[in-house]
């Protein structure tokens, strides 16, 4: 009896854990979802059968197989076997796509130590560019809350495209530039800030559903026909088409040399009946175009253009042509990320304001693209728009620094404004240069006498370069300018002769006109040694 009532007793107790473990069972499964603990078995095609092996059937297990690839991929890469180190890696994220640090580990190996291995230019710009993808279309969606991979992808956009470590960097540049313009041409190039951002604002205001559109607008649905009589379709190919024609027929460089020229793969008939149809082509480019611009921004670079035009609104005209656009884009969505993160504490957000305000500090002194498509020439100029920018971008670190909830400088604690300051100097030295060579006397003292109160607080007030006034000042930079390297000679002279033109010619005031020819020429003189010493 009493064996029985032992038995009795148990079978009870199991049948109570069964129902409550059915219960309990969707919550946990629900709960486990929106963790993110449940790992798809997607990406084994092509996987060496013991691996794909281990991800159909490993379950919970799938962890160690990814510690161990993990051990030998990182020895590899010790030892400079970056290729077999990248075949590892690509292994563990089909295993564990949910791993942040190893698509981090993938982009950086092939963008930095695969790329350098070839001395091709498109070769080590299709390395980059993979690298670029691989965080862009993979890693960031399989990872949507993980704020570091955006801070590795907005850095590799600063540092190795943006940067002038690699000696291809130009060439980096030239490419994203047409990629870039082919989609969205050059919206910001001799317009202001305002007219740029609005024509941006145009595309993310664009309808996200084309055929909708089309059903209630007659001129859309015929324009769509018109297309599809002539074998096009309203997709990206046909967008980079239009992108492209643009280009080229805007190229100075084939106006001089060939005339008028269009690219190989342009629809002449096309073209043709575009030019033809007023109503269709206004249909065309005022709705067609930039919904495709808003389609191809988010399906192929993943990147929100309600956001883009956000970060334009906050900083300035930004050119997405130009590599620290992309950079402040991606940085900003890493830190609207950690901020929100359960674990803000392990994020250094000091480190990303200051890749943001480096950012904005690289786009005053080279924001303004010009790119000619037949040459792949780019010249990256000046644009003082983004003093302002760098201020409010100042203004907002700091007010989160001293706001209560912080500014997380991981394992150092909170940052202090201090911290935010240490590169403020050097950016209103540049600043106040820039400013001043480009027109707008006016931000440019602003920008001195901010340069004039740090050094009073920091008891410098009597440092020579601050101690004669602004054109004391200036013409001391200025005889920095003289002695950089070629890339600046050639902003100093573009930015010379704006102002021989603009405050010269324009007024009626030869003096000036030939005060700033004289000043660019003897510059130039002294760098290309252009006059005959005899």
């Amino acid at each position: 009896m009493h064996d029985r009532t032992v038995q009795a007793i148990a079978a009870l107790v199991l049948v109570a854990c069964l129902g409550g473990a059915a219960v309990t069972n969707g919550s946990l499964a629900r709960q486990r979802r929106e963790d993110r603990l449940v790992t798809p078995l997607e990406g084994t095609t092509g996987m060496p059968p013991h691996v794909a092996l281990a991800t159909a059937a490993l379950g919970t297990f799938r962890g160690l197989a990814v510690d161990a690839l993990w051990a030998r991929a990182d020895a590899l890469q010790d030892k400079g076997d970056f290729f077999e180190a990248q075949t590892l890696s690509q292994w563990i994220t089909a295993l564990q796509p949910r791993f942040p640090k190893v698509w981090g580990f993938q982009a950086w190996n092939l963008a930095y130590n695969i790329s350098i291995c070839t001395n091709v230019p498109d070769e080590r710009w299709g390395w980059v560019h993979r690298g670029a993808e691989l965080l862009r279309s993979r890693g960031i969606p399989l990872n949507p809350t993980d704020p570091h991979l955006p801070f590795e992808l907005g850095w590799l956009f600063f540092h190795k495209i943006g940067g002038k470590t690699d000696r291809e960097h130009w060439y980096y540049k030239a490419r994203l530039a047409r990629e870039f313009r082919e989609v969205l041409g050059d919206l910001a190039g001799g317009r202001t800030t305002a007219e740029a951002i609005d024509r941006f604002r145009r595309i993310a205001a664009a309808p996200d559903d084309l055929a909708a559109r089309a059903a209630t607008d007659a001129d859309v649905r015929d324009a769509i026909q018109m297309l599809a009589a002539h074998g096009a379709l309203p997709d990206e190919a046909f967008l980079r088409m239009l992108g492209r024609v643009s280009l080229y027929t805007n190229s100075l460089d084939a106006r001089l040399t060939k005339g008028k020229v269009l690219p190989t793969g342009t629809n002449r008939p096309l073209l043709a009946a575009l030019q033809a149809d007023a109503r269709l082509s206004r249909a065309v480019f005022d709705v067609i175009v930039p919904c495709l611009q808003k389609r191809t921004l988010r399906d192929r670079y993943r990147m929100d253009p309600a956001f883009m035009l956000a970060m334009m609104e906050a900083y300035g005209p930004l050119d997405w042509a130009h590599p620290h656009a992309h950079g402040i884009y991606w940085s900003e969505r890493g830190l609207t990320l950690a901020r929100e993160s359960l674990h803000r504490g392990l994020v250094n957000e000091l480190t990303v304001v200051k890749t943001r305000l480096g950012n904005l500090q690289q786009l005053m002194r080279s924001g303004r693209v010009e790119f000619d498509p037949l040459a792949d020439r780019i010249d990256l100029l000046p644009d003082p728009r983004f003093i302002e920018g760098y201020e409010r971008g100042m203004q907002a670190a700091v007010q989160q620094a001293e706001s209560a909830e912080g500014l997380s400088a991981a394992e150092f604690g909170r940052a202090t404004v201090a911290d935010l300051l240490r590169g403020y100097e050097s950016f209103l030295q540049q600043a106040t240069v820039f400013a001043y060579l480009y027109g707008d006397e006016e931000v440019a003292a602003g920008c001195y006498g901010k340069l004039e109160e740090l050094a009073a607080g920091d008891g410098r007030g009597d440092d020579p370069l601050y101690r004669g006034g602004l054109q004391e000042f200036l013409t001391l930079q200025m005889g920095k300018v003289m002695d950089i390297d070629l890339s600046n000679t050639r902003q100093f002279l573009d930015a010379m002769v704006q102002r021989a033109v603009l405050d010269g010619l324009a007024k009626g005031r030869l003096d000036t006109f030939n005060r700033f020819i004289g000043l660019a020429f003897r510059v130039y003189d002294r760098k290309f040694s252009a006059t005959d010493p005899q």
